[in-house]
């Protein structure tokens, strides 16, 4: 049984004349009453019944045409997704994130003027370790990723490019000396106690933070270890260490934590942009399209 013959019943049914019926489909009637006949034979159940002047809907018709209509009108929305897939207009899509890519207005401004300008995309929004990303990228469960870049290859089928590049910042406990000064450098933390990210836990910052110490000449004395920036926070708030993050952490105000930026050119971090470049869906070009502008402004 096909679609087109569950229209040529349809039609019928609502006409009860195949003559009207087969002008309404633009087709000849002797051809249509063949199309009936040979479903009849299908579904081996009488649908009509035809008497000189008038065409009647059996009880088994009357079942068909409830059923018949819900699977025309399913199939002519299935349709209409598509396409609108296909366009761009219609979808489902899912952005992967680091902790700290939302504490920037970057993120949550692209998002906002994506979901205003795509009201039919179901945008998903997941935080992941970096790692965890590009797995999920690679096995086509995340279409978009913003992360730190980890110290491994990107999986094949996955590019990964610049975003947006910050300065780095010291969390320095308020009592540390350290906090008074107008401004540090990496070497100035040779002796400090040092709060960072583990080593496993996918996040691009443990090793930027390790280079950045060892061209300075030193081994750093890492204390604590913590997975999510306000936790990080929260111990340089208790006194634990000193903390090296993005800037944006800033927007995390906790009592007893004071910012130092850090100076030098390398004492910077950068969020990535990871994606599959072959992937052809419209939304997901315009996605990056936004977060690409977004991410070379200044502010």
């Amino acid at each position: 049984m096909e679609l087109r013959h569950l229209r040529y019943f349809v039609a019928v049914a609502e006409e009860l004349n195949f003559t009207r019926a087969a002008k309404r489909l633009h087709m000849a009637q002797p051809p249509l009453s063949t199309q009936i006949r040979a479903l009849e034979h299908e579904l081996r159940a009488q649908l009509f019944v035809r008497d000189p002047k008038r065409v009647y809907l059996t009880q088994a018709g009357q079942e068909l045409l409830e059923r018949a209509r819900i699977i025309l009108t399913q199939a002519e929305n299935a349709k209409e997704a598509t396409r609108g897939a296909a366009a761009g207009i219609t979808g489902r899509l899912a952005l992967g994130f680091t902790a700290s890519a939302m504490f920037t207005e970057r993120l949550p401004a692209v998002v906002r003027r994506f979901r205003r300008t795509h009201p039919l995309v179901e945008l998903s929004l997941r935080q992941m370790p970096s790692l965890d990303q590009l797995s999920a990228l690679y096995e086509r469960t995340l279409d978009v990723g913003i992360l730190r870049k980890p110290d491994v290859p990107p999986p094949e089928g996955v590019a990964v490019e610049v975003w947006h590049r910050a300065p780095l910042v010291a969390a320095i406990p308020k009592g540390n000396p350290l906090a008074r000064r107008p401004g540090i450098r990496i070497a100035d933390l040779r002796e400090q106690p040092l709060i960072t990210y583990p080593r496993d836990a996918g996040i691009g910052l443990y090793w930027p933070v390790l280079e950045l110490c060892a061209k300075a000449g030193f081994r750093p004395h890492i204390v604590q270890e913590a997975r999510e920036p306000s936790v990080m926070m929260g111990l340089v708030s208790a006194g634990v260490g000193i903390a090296i993050v993005p800037a944006v952490t800033q927007c995390i105000r906790l009592e007893g934590v004071i910012y130092q930026r850090l100076s030098g050119r390398d004492a910077s971090s950068t969020l990535y942009l990871a994606y599959r470049p072959k992937q052809p869906d419209e939304h997901v070009t315009h996605l990056l399209a936004a977060l690409r502008a977004r991410g070379r402004r200044r502010s």
